[in-house]
């Protein structure tokens, strides 16, 4: 039997473990979660605002919420 998919609540709880590089505070508190969309096959999607277009540090949020997201039960992958 599969792991139920994750819920909206665990999928926020564990961006709010994601700090922005730049301004060391979690991109949750920051408002820059744009959306969370889950799958019933266990697809996550996150969107993220970035702090200015063409952000440098694009990759390295990409890979923290990537990071933080897909150790959840029940994911089968993440999108940024």
């Amino acid at each position: 039997m599969s792991s139920p998919v994750p819920t909206r609540e665990q999928v926020l709880t564990a961006l709010a473990g994601v700090n922005d590089p730049e301004i060391g505070r979690p991109i949750t508190e920051l408002g820059m979660v744009k959306s969370i969309e889950i799958a019933d096959d266990g697809r996550v999607a996150v969107g993220v605002y970035l702090t200015v277009a063409g952000c440098p540090m694009r990759d390295a949020i990409t890979s923290r919420v990537t990071g933080a997201v897909s150790p959840l039960s029940g994911g089968t992958s993440v999108r940024v």
